[in-house]
């Protein structure tokens, strides 16, 4: 299914599902951006170390543990309302996940391949679902939203999170 295909287009999280191109299906959508993550941007991950762009922002470790801990909570809400729960989902402080998640401490190459292996998990869930499944809305932190959407919101969220790291963290490297 595509973005067309959205039965209404949720509060908040329009911004991440309108970065996906139109043309994508939800399961091109998420393998598609599976592969933003390359050799070469990995070894500007590293180059970067704990830099930040500005004051009291994440670093590329912490950027890369939210958008860790952001695919497994939107995945979760997508299967609890794609199997009907009607449970009002609970939203999450982000800021506080990155500080518990003591992501400056991990290797880099394993948050990667964390990363991938949930993208990858993504995906076989999202295949599962049939047109129906994706179609089911329920609530999330208030916010009323389909379990399709959810999708493109996965997808969309890493593309927001690449270019914010393109934009703000790789120009750092050209001062090192």
């Amino acid at each position: 299914m595509k973005k067309k295909d959205l039965p209404f287009m949720p509060d908040f999280f329009d911004r991440y599902i309108n970065k996906v191109d139109d043309k994508l299906s939800v399961i091109d959508a998420l393998s598609e951006t599976i592969v933003t993550i390359d050799a070469e941007f990995v070894a500007d991950l590293k180059a970067l170390k704990m830099d930040v762009y500005a004051p009291n922002k994440w670093t590329t470790h912490e950027l890369l543990q939210h958008m860790i801990d952001t695919e497994r909570i939107l995945a979760y809400r997508a299967l609890t309302i794609a199997r009907e729960d009607k449970t009002n989902l609970p939203g999450f402080e982000e800021d506080d996940y990155v500080v518990a998640s003591m992501a400056n401490h991990r290797e880099l190459d394993d948050m990667i391949n964390e990363f991938q292996i949930i993208r990858v998990s993504t995906i076989a869930m999202f295949k599962s679902f049939t047109d129906e499944m994706l179609l089911q809305a329920g609530s999330a932190n208030g916010v009323k939203i389909s379990a399709l959407a959810l999708g493109f919101t996965i997808a969309g969220h890493q593309l927001h999170h690449m270019d914010v790291i393109k934009e703000r963290y790789f120009p750092l490297l050209a001062s090192k």
